[in-house]
């Protein structure tokens, strides 16, 4: 019979671990989401820099070019970025403007129907 209380004890502990794990690991994930266009925004600029580097220094056109192409398409991928959570923002903005509008329409009938009654 103890050895089922110290068996389930040890259990809830590890599933403890775990959801504890789980937490950390989406804590990290949003933070990343959060800053992901300044850390796309900040690879296309060290891109386009190698890239610079390799035409005149070290004198690689291959290099150069592909180090271009990346830088291109990160600069390409922050854009899309940006400009997508600005749309989100304003959809976002928009319903809580919808909401407020909904709760004071009610509000404002309940004061006529509060009026009508007494």
């Amino acid at each position: 019979m103890a050895e089922k209380d110290l068996s389930s004890s040890s259990n809830s502990t590890t599933d403890t671990a775990k959801l504890e794990g789980v937490i950390v690991l989406l804590t990290l994930l949003i933070k990343i989401g959060k800053y992901l266009p300044w850390i796309v925004l900040a690879f296309a600029a060290i891109n386009m820099t190698l890239a610079v580097f390799f035409f005149t220094w070290w004198n690689s056109m291959a290099w150069g070019i592909f180090n271009l192409v990346l830088a291109f398409a990160g600069f390409l991928f922050f854009a899309q970025l940006v400009r997508r959570r600005k749309i989100h923002r304003e959809n976002y903005r928009y319903t809580r403007k919808d909401a407020n509008r909904e709760t004071a329409d009610i509000s404002e009938e309940r004061k006529v129907r509060a009026g009508e009654v007494g």
